[in-house]
């Protein structure tokens, strides 16, 4: 059995194991990111279900109605005859009119064909023409009236509700009546249509319900109006947007349904207008059959009778114009008739698409630039409202976008701020841990690239530099310390600023000598190229201090360079007490030999074999030797980089040319002919140093051939 230490020590190690695991799961950037996004999808609702985004929601809508444009309702069963501006012209009478203008419409409307004539027109007061209008009631058998449920709110919250109906005659003739009474919302504008009201056990419903009831000859009994999420009339299932009302899905902006003057539809030959407006018209729209089989909704279109109103199309085509409440009873009654309800997108569905953005704006923040992730950002939120169009004029329904676009700059804006103020602390520490021996620019290449370097050692391929100085321990003898240090700060500044440009890294200065690397703590993978180019420019630059220095008559001095690429082990090594980020192993070492290796062969630059490789085709050289340095048994090829993609004409033809051929003669043994083409060399170049030490070579062995083991490998003694 496990003892009580043993039992009280497991337990303190699971204690602490699931502390530690809790307080890392807690630190992860992950678990972070996705409490966010938590914290935002939250948010978002919370802000939606206030209400906030209501209005802005609904200014979308219209959006989607303005863009799909108006829709064709040339076969339509509904024409509007409207009280318009022309038939207060025309009739010369003030409004109210005439019943009996309207028992000549409906007469005439009937002799017309007309299937149901459905008024917008209230006749609440009674008049004593009434009795002529029921006769046409009557005669007709096809009339639906308007009446109105009036609210009226009292003190303490109390509501009262009233019928007003058409008058007596009027449904005593057979007669039916829905009322008009639209609600409109929070903006004024009017998108929703009500369904049915109740006022006390009673039920009423609105004049598009009413006109569909009777058409179809549907008792109104039979109506399920009373919960679930339809109103069922016939064989019609109606979708409820709220409990009592559906959406208008709207063909366009007023006079979109065919629409006649009501006097056209007097202006018969029994009719009699002034004598420049009578041309009995009507006789011609019953002949054409304008009105047959249709619903005719008469109704007010003029604007002094105010019973415009505003909808979707209120800014539609470049102007402002309300519609008459007739033409959005002809909309409701539409949309019924084609079944073309808008539907709203299921919730399940909108919230899907909330978690969609809130992630994809938190990758965006995290694995983007920000002016990508920027461009990303819009170009999702662009997608997003083609998608909601698409899915509007395709499928009328109608998606959420002020949700999801409220999720999804939320999501962009905490994550970016979290981001920047993370990416704020992480830059400190690593521009406080590294901009002591890195370069401001390596290190803001390396922080904004987000490839940090990794505390302690990796093994990579990379590119190192060193440079030093020919004779400087003479030439500081010679001179104050003063001057030796002014000239040296001069030389050394210059040649870190070139080492700089090209993106390297200063490792360390050994005196007078520089040891740069390439690649590292930020990657690249041209690093030896640079490193060439580098070098190149520091001999350019030298050039250009010592003639400064021969003009004020100083002495000046030269240098030489080694580069060497291979793996190599970098990172932040020495000691627990003292440590530096820096480089080691044997092709470093390779590299601080081919520098001193100029000394031999009076050369400039020598690059290794392997950093040849990686610049092969960009830089010009010539083989020098294949050498075994110091401490190194296999033997290295090493080359002197003359320039970058070209050099001059005569440089090439004797120093590369006619050299490398002397080069290839001297490997076949050929000394004579070698000897030939290296004294070519020499009477053009007489300084060059690699063609004096390849006839040396030649000489000796013609005075005194090599063996058969002779492997052409030039072995160094010294470092």
């Amino acid at each position: 059995m496990m003892q009580a230490g043993e039992a009280s020590s497991a337990f303190y190690f699971y204690e602490s194991y699931s502390m530690d695991s809790m307080i890392a799961l807690l630190n992860h950037k992950w678990f972070r990111a996705g409490t966010i996004t938590f914290a935002v999808i939250i948010c978002s609702y919370i802000i939606y279900f206030s209400g906030a985004l209501t209005g802005l929601e609904l200014r979308s809508l219209d959006w989607r109605f303005r863009v799909r444009g108006d829709q064709q309702v040339t076969d339509s069963d509904i024409v509007i005859v409207a009280i318009d501006d022309q038939s207060f012209v025309s009739l010369r009478h003030k409004w109210p009119f005439p019943r009996t203008y309207f028992a000549k419409a409906i007469r005439n409307l009937t002799e017309a064909g007309a299937r149901l004539i459905v008024f917008d027109v209230e006749f609440a007061e009674p008049t004593p023409q009434d009795y002529l209008f029921a006769h046409a009631v009557r005669d007709a058998k096809n009339v639906v009236f308007a009446g109105k449920i009036a609210v009226e709110y009292g003190s303490h919250e109390t509501v009262n509700r009233y019928i007003i109906e058409p008058v007596d005659p009027l449904l005593k003739a057979g007669a039916t009546w829905g009322y008009a009474n639209v609600g409109h919302d929070e903006d004024g504008f009017i998108r929703r249509y009500n369904l049915f009201q109740k006022n006390g056990d009673k039920v009423y419903f609105p004049l598009g319900i009413e006109t569909i009831r009777l058409m179809e000859g549907v008792p109104k009994e039979s109506v399920a109006y009373n919960g679930g999420k339809y109103v069922t009339l016939g064989s019609r299932r109606i979708p409820k947007y709220t409990f009592d009302s559906m959406l208008i899905n709207y063909y366009g902006p007023a006079e979109t349904f065919p629409t006649y003057s009501l006097s056209n539809v007097l202006d018969d030959a029994t009719f009699d207008l002034p004598e420049e407006e009578d041309t009995d018209i009507f006789e011609i729209h019953r002949e054409a059959g304008t009105f047959r089989n249709k619903i005719v909704l008469i109704g007010a279109s003029a604007e002094e009778l105010q019973d415009n109103k505003f909808t979707p199309f209120f800014e539609y085509g470049g102007r402002k114009q309300k519609m008459p409440g007739v033409e959005m009873h002809a909309n409701a009654i539409q949309t019924i008739l084609s079944e073309e309800f808008i539907h709203p997108m299921h919730g399940a569905f909108e919230f899907i698409m909330v978690i969609v953005l809130s992630v994809l704006a938190m990758l965006f923040t995290k694995f983007m630039k920000p002016y990508i992730g920027l461009i990303a950002g819009i170009a999702s939120l662009f997608s997003l409202i083609i998608f909601s169009f698409f899915l509007f004029a395709t499928f009328d329904v109608w998606a959420q976008l002020l949700l999801p676009v409220t999720a999804f700059v939320m999501s962009y804006g905490v994550h970016t701020v979290h981001q920047v103020l993370t990416e704020q602390r992480e830059k400190g520490f690593y521009r406080k841990t590294f901009q002591q021996y890195v370069a401001r620019s390596v290190v803001d290449t390396m922080l904004n690239s987000g490839r940090l370097p990794k505390f302690g050692g990796e093994r990579k391929n990379l590119t190192v530099l060193f440079s030093d100085i020919r004779a400087f321990t003479t030439f500081s003898e010679k001179y104050q310390p003063e001057t030796v240090v002014n000239r040296l700060t001069e030389y050394l500044t210059s040649m870190v600023d070139i080492i700089f440009r090209h993106d390297g890294t200063l490792d360390k200065f050994v005196g007078d000598e520089i040891m740069a690397l390439y690649g590292a703590p930020y990657y690249y993978d041209n690093h030896a190229e640079r490193a060439c180019h580098t070098a190149l420019d520091m001999i350019a630059e030298l050039r250009h201090l010592q003639r400064k220095w021969s003009d004020q008559q100083l002495e000046y001095f030269q240098i030489g360079i080694g580069i060497n690429t291979g793996k190599v082990i970098v990172g932040n090594l020495g000691s627990m007490q003292l440590f530096d980020y820096t480089v080691i192993g044997d092709e470093v070492n390779l590299g601080a030999r081919l520098e001193g290796a100029n000394k031999h062969y009076s050369t400039t630059i020598i690059i290794s074999d392997s950093t040849y490789q990686e610049v092969q085709g960009k830089a010009v050289v010539r083989e020098l030797d294949t050498v075994r340095v110091k401490g190194k048994k296999k033997p290295v090829k090493i080359y002197e980089l003359r320039g970058m993609y070209n050099v001059p004409s005569i440089e090439k033809e004797l120093i590369i040319d006619s050299y490398s051929y002397g080069l290839e003669l001297f490997k076949m043994r050929n000394w004579y002919q070698a000897l030939r083409q290296f004294r070519k060399v020499l009477k053009y170049f007489p300084s060059d140093g690699p063609a004096r030490i390849y006839i040396k070579r030649c000489l000796d062995f013609i005075e005194e051939p090599p063996g058969d083991n002779w492997d052409g490998v030039f072995e160094f003694s010294t470092k």
